[in-house]
């Protein structure tokens, strides 16, 4: 029987946490660039207001409800954007971390079994974390995690199981506060179309940059496994 390893490193573990603070200091100094968006509409529909090409027939009436309408829509444009660049920007964390993981994975089991780069699933590296005796549901930081990846998952596919599991979780996902008894993503009926689809905030991503930071603090120094047994419970997937 040969024994596998898994070597938690210290030094490594630090730069995967790095990685992923990265993620949080890179939305950072984007964020930024959105600006006073409702001021910037605003400026907008009086300059349309200010400098549109009126004569005599002209119902200055008319004008100024085209120039809101325009300022409207340049609001809605913007603030669809900010929002989808933070839905987007917790789904590049989710997957650098479940990288993170396969390639720990695939790197610590390479001297033993032969894998690609590609070869492995997030289900088949936790697996495989598993066999070694690293229970995901067993650490504090796997709830939230698990909240991550179905909200991820949901922002990819819209209204569908990951969705129906994240409402038990996460009603305030899908409530608009002015509007009680409202299912945003019913409404909306796809997540990146629309800025009100997800009622994701800022604060609810940092905490998923310190998850994702704990799962790493919460790795012990090593881990045991053996070949036989990973190659047992792969092959009975097949």
């Amino acid at each position: 029987m040969r024994d596998t390893q898994f070597y938690f490193w210290k030094p490594l573990m630090e730069r995967y946490k790095k990685e992923l603070s990265m993620v949080a200091e890179y939305y950072n100094r984007t964020i930024p660039s959105f600006g006073d968006i409702e001021k910037e509409a605003t400026d907008y529909a009086d300059s349309i207001y200010n400098n549109f090409p009126a004569d005599k027939n002209t119902d200055p009436a008319t004008v100024a409800d085209f120039a809101n309408d325009e300022g409207i829509q340049l609001y809605e444009l913007l603030n669809t954007m900010k929002k989808n660049h933070l839905l987007m920007t917790i789904s590049m964390m989710c997957q650098i971390w479940e990288q993170q993981l396969i390639k720990f994975t695939v790197t610590e089991m390479r001297h033993l079994l032969s894998f690609n780069n590609n070869a492995l699933s997030f289900g088949d590296a936790k697996k495989i974390f598993e066999l070694h005796g690293v229970i995901f549901e067993e650490l504090l930081s796997w709830i939230k995690i698990k909240e991550m990846r179905l909200l991820v998952n949901t922002i990819k596919h819209g209204d569908g199981e990951s969705a129906r599991k994240l409402r038990k979780i996460r009603p305030d996902y899908f409530e608009l506060e002015f509007i009680k008894g409202t299912d945003t993503l019913e409404l909306a009926d796809a997540v990146l179309l629309d800025s009100y689809s997800l009622m994701v905030e800022e604060q609810d991503f940092r905490s998923y940059v310190e998850v994702t930071k704990m799962f790493w603090d919460e790795m012990p120094e090593r881990a045991y496994s053996n070949v036989d047994s990973i190659i047992t419970a792969f092959s009975k997937k097949k």
